[in-house]
């Protein structure tokens, strides 16, 4: 029976592999933080470890005997090293890690740095790796996105939109996440390769907030803010009703839509 590791399993998108995984003959193991909610982890047939990613020993453990190593928790905390590291002296080759598509973006941040150097000490490492990195993720109330908007919208009767709101993006449904994440696994075709992962269609911030109202049957009056008052406000007081961050406003008017057919050529991958 393949055994396979998984640590970020209590966070959002985690939840959603470890449904998937269930569904196979597995012995599956989650490498999870003693401070994490395992609430639903615990009563699933899953075998827990505790430990950080930072402490060797700890990840040492975890792997002892597994086939397969999946890196749910962000590469933006820096663990890359050490998660590559603990790795190869447990001799568990093959591994999926996600990234994220926002390494592509023009704003210089910290967390994109962190994160294309993280992709490289994967790449270098010698490991049968898969990177997957998915554009803005949706679909459960724990999603930080679409969902904080669907709050936003049924509370008030009025939506801040930054610029226009026509600058394209590409959403993506946190299963279709997971199956790429478990395709990737499982394809000999995915080793040594990343792979963007988006919805099926761009779409723009405006129409997702004219689909929202509508789902909603709430009428909504729609205020543009210029990109310069956005980006004050953010500085100011902290967001703009949404609480959107500097960084968010700057990231707003970045289109966001990616190539997604090396996914569908190489995993099946067909999102929603």
């Amino acid at each position: 029976m393949t055994t396979v590791l998984i640590s970020g399993a209590t966070g959002f998108l985690g939840e959603y592999v470890i449904r998937r995984l269930l569904n196979a003959r597995l012995e599956i193991r989650a490498f999870v933080r003693p401070t994490s909610d395992i609430s639903w982890l615990s009563t699933q047939d899953v075998h827990l470890f505790f430990g950080d990613l930072s402490q060797d020993e700890a990840m040492q453990s975890a792997l002892q005997g597994a086939d397969l190593f999946i890196n749910v928790t962000s590469l933006g905390f820096g663990h890359a090293p050490n998660i590559v590291n603990s790795l190869i002296k447990s001799e568990v080759k093959r591994s999926v890690f996600v990234s994220s598509t926002s390494i592509f973006s023009k704003l210089s941040t910290r967390s994109k740095a962190t994160r294309i150097k993280a992709e490289l000490v994967i790449a270098e490492s010698g490991l049968d790796y898969t990177i997957v990195r998915p554009t803005m993720i949706y679909g459960s109330p724990r999603d930080r996105n679409i969902w904080r908007l669907i709050n936003f919208i049924n509370k008030w009767p009025i939506v801040p939109i930054i610029g226009r709101g026509d600058v394209l993006q590409q959403p993506v449904y946190v299963d279709d996440v997971a199956q790429a994440i478990i395709s990737a696994a499982e394809s000999d075709l995915s080793i040594g390769r990343s792979y963007d992962i988006a919805g099926a269609e761009a779409i723009s911030f405006l129409d997702i907030v004219n689909l929202v109202s509508a789902a909603l049957g709430r009428s909504t009056n729609k205020v543009h803010v210029p990109y310069v008052m956005a980006k004050y406000a953010s500085l100011l007081l902290g967001g703009i009703g949404l609480g959107i961050t500097f960084e968010q406003v700057l990231r707003f008017g970045e289109e966001k839509t990616f190539d997604i057919s090396a996914a569908s050529r190489d995993l099946g991958y067909k999102p929603l």
